[in-house]
């Protein structure tokens, strides 16, 4: 068995107060708990299978989260733990956590075996490198990837916003992730037999510089060339990657404030510099993973426009050359949970979910007979989403649709996201005022904004029920919801099943590619063009169009999450080149 390390900012569980409270009530009380949710994130969804027992054994570094994890992770609720799984609630309906003798944290629930370990930084250091430089700065520059710069042309998308004491945080979380892995790596070396692979596996844009922190530090611990061999590090970015010719302008007006304030750093870093870090940073990764190869393509113009590299192309992967190094580049779509969304959508499943006290699936029935078509939106309230764009979308396609003698609900979804943020504070405030006109302005009131989400599994019948589906981001770097929803139909008549109006993501390259179209019921749109993207759908509508037998087919056997992380490490595994 080869030893798999796992690396995110966000880790797959934390402990809070009421979690072991809760627990200990349950013990006193002698009632079995309430199994605490586990793998509904995407992330987690995604490791799932390397987080069971079988071909890797796996260890999850992430950053704390939760107000009891240094505790738990220190063992001071070791004896709870014991208990509960003596009373036989763990680790079938309840987490059994086991510190081993090296203070790793073994982690056991369901058919879960995995380790975890914390990394703790304190409050003020997480604010500044998570909050402010990471997803401040970072989150909303990956997403420049085409004209227009959303910053300048939307009401709600931010200027990415650098502060030179962020990106130092940053990088100082990048050197504590890097120990940490460094420590994990003395550990597993310690219970490795000869032959046996360590896959060091970086996740997204938290870590960027990770990679270059942890082999300067295998160096520097003097772990030998032979060792370094078993040991393969890669990273997989879930974002989109910036376009280097499109945040040139950005760049300049950094420039123009450096000046125009008169800072004089001898030390300084700007925008420009602090990429630059992070894209060469990369580098010292084996292999890094892109969901498109349009994201492959803008990360390799920004190391051309920067540095002397030489790029050639292996088969369906680029090979950067640098310095006495070679880091491989290449497109894995990520994928879903195939199986579990079709078991909760499948015949005899219905939609089980209140708003305000009344069913949803009665609500949105009840529109259904009366003729109107049923559209709806369902992701986190981010600005990247395009959800005002959306909102003007559906109204134009509603002031069309009643043109024609028809009528129309949309139904969207937003699960809060970031509510510290103020500029998130900014988009839900600036969505509900949105919401708020079009249902004064419009006969019947006809958008329904349900700002709380709907979780899984009632999330993908939620989508089941809806016939014009409007998945229309700014830019994303997959958006899932996509797929989710094209696997939602699969068991509605054929005639009944709905439309997919896609715009720019991961989803709308990897289906274009593929070759399906508005014949297979997926309508790809421009969200910064309103008007035009609404005709479109209308259009769509008359012609009767719905998802097609032969993109439902593709998404249920080609966008598989567990063909995609094992297609990941077997890259990472069999990538290593000289130049």
């Amino acid at each position: 068995m080869s030893y798999l390390v796992i690396v995110s900012n966000r880790g797959p569980f934390s402990f809070s107060e009421e979690f072991l409270k809760d627990a200990q009530g349950c013990l006193k009380n002698g009632t079995e708990p309430e199994a605490p949710s586990f793998g509904e994130g995407g992330l987690v969804q995604a490791m799932a299978g390397l987080l069971k027992p079988g071909k890797w054994d796996t260890t999850w570094i992430g950053a704390s989260m939760g107000d009891y994890d240094i505790d738990v992770a220190r063992g001071h609720y070791t004896r709870l733990f014991k208990r509960m799984k003596k009373a036989k609630y763990a680790p079938d309906c309840f987490p059994h956590i086991q510190i081993k003798r090296d203070g790793r944290m073994h982690f056991k629930y369901k058919d879960y075996d995995f380790y975890m370990r914390f990394v703790f930084f304190d409050t003020k250091h997480m604010h500044s490198y998570y909050s402010k430089f990471a997803n401040g700065f970072l989150w909303p520059l990956m997403h420049l990837t085409r004209t227009p710069l959303f910053y300048k042309k939307t009401p709600v998308f931010p200027r990415p916003h650098f502060v030179k004491n962020d990106f130092v945080q940053y990088t100082s979380s990048g050197v504590t992730f890097a120990n940490t892995i460094i420590d994990e790596t003395r550990k597993r070396m310690a219970l490795g037999k000869d032959g046996e692979n360590l896959v060091i596996w970086n996740q997204d844009y938290h870590l960027m510089r990770i990679a270059e922190v942890y082999k300067a530090l295998l160096e520097e611990e003097g772990v030998s060339e032979l060792e370094r061999k078993k040991i393969h590090v890669g990273q997989f970015i879930h974002t989109p990657f910036f376009n280097i010719h499109e945040i040139q302008g950005l760049i300049r007006e950094d420039k123009r404030h450096r000046v125009k304030a008169q800072i004089y750093d001898p030390f300084g870093e700007t925008i420009e510099t602090a990429l630059q870090k992070l894209t060469w940073g990369m580098l010292s990764n084996d292999f890094i993973a892109f969901h498109t190869k349009e994201y492959c393509d803008h990360y390799l113009e920004a190391l051309q426009e920067w540095f002397p590299v030489e790029i050639r192309i292996q088969d369906r992967f680029y090979e950067v050359i640098h310095q006495d190094s070679v880091t491989t580049i290449g497109a894995f779509p990520i994928g879903l949970d195939v199986d579990y969304i079709l078991s909760e959508v499948a015949e005899g499943q219905r939609l089980n979910y209140e708003v305000d006290g009344k069913s949803l699936y009665k609500q949105i029935n009840n529109h259904r007979k009366a003729g109107r078509y049923i559209f709806g939106g369902l992701e986190r309230c981010d600005y990247t989403k395009g959800l005002v764009a959306r909102l003007s979308i559906f109204e134009h396609a509603l002031n069309k649709l009643r043109a024609l003698q028809k009528d129309a609900r949309f139904y969207q979804v937003t699960a809060p996201s970031r509510s510290e943020s103020p500029d998130y504070q900014k988009l839900h405030a600036f969505l509900e005022e949105r919401v708020t006109k079009i249902n004064q302005k419009i006969k019947d009131a006809p958008v329904i904004h349900i700002d709380q989400g709907i979780s899984a599994p009632q999330n993908y019948k939620f989508m089941k029920e809806i016939d014009v589906m409007l998945v229309t981001p700014l830019e994303d770097g997959m958006n899932l919801v996509a797929f989710e929803y094209i696997l939602s139909q699969k068991y509605r008549r054929p005639e009944e099943r709905g439309i997919l109006i896609l715009s720019t993501s991961g989803a709308s390259r990897v289906l274009k590619q593929k070759g399906f179209g508005e014949e297979d019921g997926i309508v790809y749109v421009n969200p910064m063009t309103a008007k035009g993207s609404a005709e479109d759908v209308v259009q769509a509508l008359i012609r009767e169009r719905t998802l097609s037998e032969r993109v439902i087919n593709y998404v249920e056997t080609e966008r598989r999450v567990e063909d995609w992380a094992d297609r990941n490490i077997e890259a990472i595994l069999n990538c290593r080149k000289t130049p």
